[in-house]
C-alpha cells in the first residue's frame, strides 16, 4: 500500500527525531533493576515515582563508582531507540552520585586541565627505590590508615626508619597542611613519600584534588606514592604520583617491594654461592700444588734458594770491596787537591820568608809603580807592619 511503512523503517524514524530533537540530557533518577552483563555492558532503569527509562552504560565508559539499585545519580547521555525491542532509552555517557554533581564537574576540569600540562605523562615519573630504608608518611596521626601502613612495613621491612608526618587530610585546611607535609618530607632523609588517608565520599578526599597538591607532588624531588580511600575512589593526586596504590595497605606494600624475607632469602643463595666457590677455589688450588709437589723443579727448589742466597752474599762482598778501593781513590784525591789549593793561596810565600806590599788594601803587583813618600803596608808571615817609602 502506498505511503505504508515497515516496523524498521517507523522505528528508525522515530529515533532520528529523538536523537534530532531530544538529544544530549541530563536525567536525575534512582537506579533499578541493575544488571552487570559478562560482556562488561551495565544495564538498568532510571525512575522517580511517577515514570521510569530504560538506560545503558557500555562497557568502555568509564565508571568511578559501583552502581547499585536505590543509588540516585545525575546520569547524563543521550535519547536513543532500541529498536529489537521498539523501546526509548538513555544511552549513558557519565554518572555521578546525586549531591556531587558539582564536585565531579570540577574534578573533570582540573583534571583535563593538569593533563594538558604535562603533570600526568609517565616520563616525568620517577621509579620507586627497590629497598628503602627511610620511608616518609604524610597522613592522619589516627585512624585505620596510618596503624594498617606501619604494621604492614614493620612486618614486610622491620629495617626502615619511618618518618610519619601527621597530616590534616580533610577540611578547608587540609590542602595546605599536604603541600607543607610533602615539602617536608622532600627535605627530610626520606627516599620515598606516601601521602595517604582511609576511605571516605568524594567531599572527604577533596583535599587531595587540590590544584596546589598537585604541583607539589609533581615538583617533588622524591619518589611519591599515592595511597588515598579504598580501590575505587580515584583522585588527582593518584594521577600525579609517582605510583598509584589501590589503598594506604597496598602503598605500604609498593615501597617495600623486597621485603626482609626476600633479603634473608637473596643472602642465602649468595652465602651459598660463596661456600660452593670457595670450595671449588679450594680444590683447584690442592690440585696446583700437587702438581708442583711433582715437579722436578719443585723438589730442588730448596737448593735453587741456597745458590741463590750464596750468589747474593757474594754480590755483597764484591760490592763492599769496590765501595773501599773507591773511597781510598777519593781520599787520595782530595789530599792532592788540598795540597794545590795551599800552594796556590796568596800567602803561601810569606813561609819562605818573602812579604806582600798593599796599598789602598789592595796587594801590588811587580808591575805597579811604587811612589816616594806614599804609605804602605808590608805583610810578613806573622803579621803586618806600615811603611813609608823614602
Amino acid at each position: 500500500m502506498d505511503g505504508s511503512l515497515s516496523v524498521s523503517e517507523i522505528t528508525m524514524q522515530i529515533r532520528s527525531m529523538l536523537e534530532q530533537g531530544i538529544g544530549s540530557v541530563i536525567v536525575v533518577g534512582e537506579i533499578s533493576n541493575f544488571k552487570q552483563h559478562g560482556s562488561g555492558h551495565r544495564y538498568f532503569s532510571l525512575k522517580d515515582e511517577y515514570a521510569q527509562i530504560s538506560a545503558v552504560m557500555w562497557k568502555g565508559k568509564p565508571l568511578q563508582f559501583p552502581l547499585t539499585d536505590g543509588m540516585k545519580v545525575i546520569a547524563k547521555g543521550n535519547i536513543t531507540v532500541y529498536p529489537p525491542q521498539g523501546r526509548y532509552q538513555l544511552d549513558c555517557q557519565s554518572i555521578v552520585p546525586l549531591g556531587t554533581g558539582d564536585l565531579y564537574m570540577a574534578f573533570e576540569e582540573l583534571k583535563k586541565s593538569l593533563a594538558a600540562k604535562g603533570l600526568f605523562d609517565v616520563q616525568r615519573k620517577s621509579d620507586l627505590p627497590e629497598f628503602p630504608l627511610t620511608i616518609g608518611i604524610a597522613t592522619s596521626a589516627t585512624g585505620a590508615a596510618v596503624q594498617d601502613m606501619l604494621s604492614t612495613l614493620k612486618r614486610r621491612n622491620p629495617l626502615a626508619h619511618i618518618i610519619l608526618r601527621p597530616t590534616i587530610v580533610q577540611g578547608d585546611t587540609a590542602p595546605k597542611d599536604i603541600i607543607n607535609a610533602i615539602k617536608e618530607l622532600e627535605s627530610s632523609e626520606s627516599e620515598v613519600i606516601i601521602i595517604a588517608r582511609g576511605g571516605g565520599s568524594m567531599e572527604d578526599l577533596w583535599a587531595f584534588n587540590n590544584e596546589g597538591v598537585a604541583y607539589a607532588i609533581a615538583e617533588c624531588t622524591k619518589p611519591i606514592v599515592s595511597g588515598v580511600g579504598h580501590e575505587t575512589d580515584i583522585t588527582i593526586a593518584d594521577f600525579v604520583a609517582d605510583m598509584r596504590a589501590a589503598t594506604p595497605t597496598a602503598a605500604a606494600e609498593l615501597v617495600s617491594p623486597i621485603t626482609i624475607d626476600d633479603l634473608y632469602h637473596h643472602l642465602d643463595i649468595k652465602r651459598e654461592a660463596m661456600s660452593k666457590s670457595t670450595q671449588y677455589l679450594l680444590s683447584t688450588m690442592k690440585d696446583d700444588l700437587r702438581r708442583l709437589d711433582q715437579h722436578s723443579g719443585f723438589r730442588r727448589l730448596s737448593e735453587h734458594i741456597r745458590n741463590a742466597a750464596q750468589k747474593r752474599d757474594d754480590l755483597e762482598l764484591r760490592l763492599h770491596q769496590s765501595l773501599a778501593r773507591n773511597l781510598q781513590i777519593c781520599q787520595k784525591n782530595l789530599q792532592s787537591l788540598e795540597i794545590q789549593c795551599m800552594a796556590l793561596h796568596p800567602y803561601s810565600p810569606l813561609k819562605k820568608g818573602f812579604a806582600l806590599i798593599k796599598r789602598d788594601q789592595q796587594v801590588l803587583s811587580s808591575e805597579d809603580a811604587i811612589l816616594i813618600g806614599e804609605q804602605l803596608t808590608l805583610i810578613r808571615e806573622h803579621g803586618e807592619t806600615s811603611i813609608r817609602v823614602e
